[in-house]
Formats: structure tokens, sequence, C-alpha cells
């Protein structure tokens, strides 16, 4: 097996600028959630020139793509999405190119462009992943499998859909979410909700006049800063729990009228230990609190619109003692890199839980860091995205197994 290793590593240094190729092609196919379908084209044709056995294209433009084993093995599938955040003041965000990393404080050559990190790189990375075993001639004994979706950036509709309605599993999933190359084995969940303050409007030349629902909304969100955020707790496994408020907004929008209402929304990012159903209570604490103090506050904690689920923790946690398959990935990883990865979770939420909740174990593994996803230093490490590539194609012969020839 340490010579299908160094054939693998080969293999893919070989394929170096092919590899890089593809690569700046996704990032300069621009993806926007529900704007995918051109770089499903892409993912697709490209799994279709390397010989996967079956690609198909769904109604949201996920790509679905497998390579069949032999039989007797067992079954791996890589997930990555599609889909990116908005550019925003990102400097030519399509532009792909392939420049020296020092303006992000990292060595080597890097690919620019959003979605670099969140995660075209993974992505192209588990498709190059197949053309390795596949100009090698490597026969598995279980399924090779790779799913591009759709929609992760808002709810995952994408993996929802290959998983319920195209029933495309397998026995371990392997995220493509950056971890820097170490594994990830979850993530905390998470809980949004909208606070709204009513007041009364009125011309801004007579303030007095009228109750000023931004003022009572800020007033609040100092309360949730200074009482709530302090004392959000910790996790052994998950860490802690966390709070931001992310938008806020007031009707009527008009410079001139005090505004009558004002909505500001909610991110928490929750470990167990703080349930969906306690950021409403504590939220609930404090509007009361401040009522006592200013009667004329009128203020309402409404529950987010559009659940991730009815579970009231939505992360999730595979344990390496309850599976063995996360130390057999984790030794495989271990003998691709060189070294031992780290274990760790993710601190954003990923469409690994869509999978762990029907029971099967879930790994992250991707090339990028955490930090420089959705930001205007989107990037990838060149050679921690070979890496990746050969990380992935030696972690798929381990799990799958490979046939005798």
């Amino acid at each position: 097996m340490e010579g299908m290793l160094r054939e693998i590593g080969g293999a893919v240094e070989k394929r170096r600028e092919e590899a890089i190729s593809f690569l700046q092609r996704l990032i300069r196919t621009p993806s926007p959630t529900r704007q995918e379908a051109e770089a499903a084209r892409v993912v697709a044709g490209e799994m279709r020139a390397i010989g996967y056995d079956e690609v198909s294209v769904d109604r949201l433009s996920d790509v679905m793509g497998i390579m069949k084993g032999t039989g007797g093995g067992r079954s791996i599938l890589f997930n990555g999405h599609l889909d990116h955040v908005p550019p925003g003041d990102m400097d030519d965000p399509y532009s792909g190119r392939l420049m020296e990393g020092a303006p992000f404080g990292v060595e080597g050559e890097v690919v620019y462009g959003r979605a670099a990190s969140d995660m075209k790189g993974a992505l192209a990375a588990m498709v190059m992943a197949g053309k390795i075993l596949r100009d090698l001639g490597i026969r598995l004994r279980g399924d090779f499998k790779v799913a591009a979706v759709a929609q992760e950036e808002t709810v995952g509709a994408g993996s929802i859909a290959t998983i319920e309605e195209a029933e495309f599993l397998a026995d371990l999933v392997v995220i493509g979410e950056a971890t820097n190359m170490d594994l990830a084995l979850g993530h905390r969940g998470g809980v949004r909700a909208d606070v709204v303050v009513s007041g009364k409007s009125c011309h801004a030349s007579a303030p007095e006049r009228g109750v000023n629902a931004l003022y009572g909304a800020t007033d609040l969100i100092a309360r949730i800063r200074s009482e709530l955020i302090p004392r959000l707790p910790d996790h052994p496994v998950y860490g802690r729990t966390t709070l931001a408020v992310t938008r806020i907004s007031v009707k009527p929008d008009t410079p001139n009228v005090v505004p009558e209402e004002c909505k500001f929304h909610i991110d928490c990012r929750n470990n167990p230990d703080y349930p969906a159903e306690k950021l409403a209570i504590d939220l609930e604490e404090i509007i009361a609190g401040m009522k006592e103090a200013d009667p004329e506050l009128d203020a309402q904690v409404l529950p987010s619109r559009r659940p991730v689920s009815a579970r009231s923790f939505t992360g999730f946690y595979t344990d390496p003692g309850d599976h063995p398959i996360v130390c057999e990935a984790r030794d495989a990883v271990a003998e691709a890199l060189g070294r031992q990865p780290e274990m760790k979770v993710w601190k954003f939420a990923t469409d690994g839980r869509f999978y762990f909740w029907r029971g099967i174990p879930v790994i992250g593994l991707g090339p990028g860091e955490e930090r420089f996803t959705h930001t205007n230093e989107d990037h990838i490490r060149v050679e921690d995205y070979l890496q990746s590539i050969k990380a992935y194609a030696w972690l798929t012969c381990r799990i799958c197994g490979v046939a005798e020839k």
C-alpha cells in the first residue's frame, strides 16, 4: 500500500497544472446561491471527461458523480457546495489568479478569489481525486461518490435534496469545508431570532411627540451585549456559545421621521448547554427587566421563520469512540499528509449535520482556513489544495478498499 500512496502523490504532482487550472475555472464561474447552474455544468463536464461511471444533475443544480466499486467494500461520499456568499468589496473576486500568499500572511503560492476557501478548492480537489484514481487504474471495492451541492449558504437545500430525493448516501461522508487540513468531527448548532421593538412615529423635528423605536432597540442591544453575551456557556467539545446582532432595520425608513418600528436579527451559535428555547427565555427576561425601568418599551422576540429543523440543538459530533471508521480515516489522512491531523470542531455550521442525523458518520477535511472564508482575502494555498487531492484519493482507497488487479 505504501507504493500506491507514492504513486498517488506522483500522479497529483504530474497533474499539478491541470488541477490548478480546473480550480481557476470554477472560481471564474460565479455561482451565488440559487445561481449555481453554470458551475454545475463545469463540474459535471469535468466528471464526464474524467470518466466517472455515473454523472447526474438534479432540479437544484446538484451534481452527483459515482465511480462504482467492484463490490464488497464500504462506500465514501465527498460533499462540497457550489454556491458562495456575495463577493462584497473583493478586488476582482472571480479572477482565480495565481499569486504569492504574502499579502495574506501565508507562505507560497495561492489561488485567490471568491469561494476559493469556501469551498471550491475542496470541491475541485474531490473531483480531481477521482481523476487520480482513474488515471492510476485503481479499482476500488466500494463506491466513490462526489456531491457538488447547491444552496448550502442558506438552508442546505441541495444536500437535503441529494439525501432525501436521490438517496445519495455512503458509509462515510467527508465534508470539504475549510479545516486547514485537520479533521473536523462536528460543529455547534445554530439558533436565529428576530426582535421587534415598537414605538410611535412622528416628524423628526419634534421627536418629543413620538417614541423612537430605534432608541429602544439600541438600548436593548446594549443590554444583550453587557448582560447576556458574557454569560453564554462554554462546552468541552463544542466550545463557547456565541451571539451576534447581524441586521437592523427601521420602519418607516425615512430620514425625517422618528421610526415606529425597529427590527434586529440575532445569530446564535450554540452548544448543547444552551438550547434554542434558552435564548428566547433569556431575551424575554432582559426585556422584562428593561420594562420595569421604561414602561414605554414594547419589544417582542420572534422565532426564526426559516428554522434549520425542529431540533433544539442542530449541531453534531462524530465521536471516534462510537465510530471506529473515524480513527481509520484519521490514520489514512496522517499517512497521506505525513503528520497527525488535529481533531477539532468547526465554528460554523455545515451540511454534515443532515447526514449525521441519519446515522451516518461524518468527518470534515478541507484545504483553506476558516479565518479567510467569507472575507475579502478569500484564497487557498496551492500546496494545501494539491495535498487535499492526495489525501482524498488515499482516504478513498483505505475506506473503500482496493480490488486485486
